[in-house]
């Protein structure tokens, strides 16, 4: 009876080792795949415009003044710009209003603060430009200036008045 306990013990041993070994072998799989994507919607942001102001240019002199000021954004590589002049004369000048005349003034925009300035045309977008930063955090990358010829308000008529204005407008886009 000792032999047949032993036999059954072994035979039992071995039928889990079977199975456990055919477990193993007949076990279920499957997989999946994940695709990762990294999207950044355009975003574009204007910071640090500073107000003008030109007080008792000297004589003979073009009366010039300019602002730097921060682009930033990210999702795209180049932006446009446009200045606008909301003088409310509908019209495709910059000017300044006061004293019932009208001084005319350019702008020029620089796509850094140490480079020369290109002359915009009212309302229309300087396109192409490269973006230089990916946020406004306290440094400018970019500059405007207004410039009112010499001619335009060294007269008996602009002279006489004390205070000449205007709001400029400032849009940039992601290209």
């Amino acid at each position: 009876m000792h032999k047949n306990v032993v036999r059954s013990l072994a035979s039992a041993l071995a039928a889990g080792m079977l199975f456990s070994a055919s477990a193993a072998t007949m076990a279920a799989t499957n997989s999946a795949s994940s695709d990762i994507t990294l999207t950044f919607n355009p975003s574009i942001v204007i910071a640090d415009v500073g107000d003008i102001t030109i007080t008792n240019p000297a004589l003979d002199t073009d009366a010039v003044a300019s602002d730097d000021f921060c682009i930033g954004g990210f999702g795209f590589p180049t932006f446009s710009i446009t200045f606008e002049s909301n003088d409310g004369n509908n019209d495709t000048a910059f000017s300044l209003s006061g004293n019932g005349l009208d001084v005319p003034y350019s702008v020029g925009f620089d796509n850094s603060t140490n480079g020369s300035f290109t002359v915009v045309n009212e309302g229309e977008p300087l396109t192409g430009l490269d973006r230089n930063a990916a946020s406004c955090s306290g440094s400018d990358n970019a500059r405007f200036q207004i410039t009112v010829a010499n001619s335009a308000w060294q007269t008996n008529d602009v002279l006489d008045g004390t205070s000449y204005t205007d709001t400029l407008l400032i849009t940039v886009a992601s290209e």
